[in-house]
């Protein structure tokens, strides 16, 4: 896999994880209304998923996404 591609990969990776983020934090009101009428939502493997190829991509490439911390 050349750089480049690698480099578009991580980048759309990284997007997705921080889109869910995003989507996780508006739908959090959505998430309380439905609990308290006994609907659970199936979020977590989702989350899960997306974080374990976020986390995966990351160690591939051995770069942090995360400011140079």
């Amino acid at each position: 896999m050349t750089h480049a591609v690698r480099a578009a990969r991580r980048a759309g990776v990284h997007a997705i994880h921080h889109l869910t983020v995003l989507a996780g934090i508006c739908a959090f009101p959505l998430v309380l209304l439905t609990r308290k009428a006994g609907v659970r939502l199936p979020m977590g493997a989702a989350v899960s998923r997306i974080r374990e190829t976020y986390e995966a991509v990351v160690d591939a490439t051995g770069e942090s996404t995360n400011g140079g911390e």
